[in-house]
């Protein structure tokens, strides 16, 4: 039989040990919903997203969205832009990266992320043109368009190339133009690119982990 002062001895002690369980199990769950999933440079790296360590800032040029709306210095302030240098008439890379990035979308993101198509073939690539081509992948998809001088000047800033290619009949060409995905963070600076070849699984979690 124990005394009144050891059964008490025994309930502080149980009290103690509940007190510090708690306590833990209250630290394990905190750290496990406040856990920092950014993505670091090297795991970015891994996933061919190439994240600079300091942001740059862009000077925007003339350029209009495909309702015709002007694209200020903050039109990609606000959320995460994801941009691709591409045109309507591409037989295959830009239909199937546009495919890509709409397949890896996370349905609780959608809002906060916004994918972009920037034409080099401006010349062919009228608003009506774009607005018609990205509903066929995603109707939240953005074309934007301007003069080619001003479209060059952009991808310049954002480390794009792309050029005309004459084609086998006259008057005709294509357009070449570099394949990387261009990323913008909140502030609307070039926060790095995602390498080619690029797979729905590979940027769902470059996505989830901005």
């Amino acid at each position: 039989m124990h005394s009144e002062a050891q059964r008490a001895g025994i309930r502080k002690t149980l009290t103690f040990l509940l007190g510090a369980i708690a306590l833990m199990v209250g630290l394990i769950v905190s750290n496990y919903l406040h856990r920092d999933t950014t993505l670091s440079r090297e795991s970015a790296a891994k996933l061919g997203f190439i994240r600079f360590e300091q942001p740059r800032s862009i000077d925007l040029p003339t350029l209009a969205f495909q309702d015709g709306s002007p694209v200020t210095q903050s039109a990609f302030v606000g959320g995460w832009n994801f941009l691709y240098f591409g045109f309507t008439a591409c037989p295959d890379i830009c239909p199937t990266t546009l495919a890509v990035m709409n397949k890896a979308l996370p349905d609780d993101l959608q809002e906060d992320l916004r994918i972009v198509l920037v034409t080099v073939d401006p010349e062919r690539d009228t608003p009506e043109q774009l607005q018609q081509y990205l509903a066929g992948f995603n109707r939240d998809f953005i074309g934007v368009t301007g003069e080619h001088e001003d479209i060059a000047r952009f991808a310049t800033q954002v480390n794009v190339a792309f050029g005309k290619i004459p084609g086998a009949e006259k008057g005709s060409y294509t357009m070449d133009h570099t394949g990387s995905i261009v990323v913008m963070d909140p502030q609307g600076d070039y926060a790095g690119f995602i390498k080619a070849p690029h797979r729905p699984e590979q940027l769902r979690e470059i996505m989830l982990g901005l």
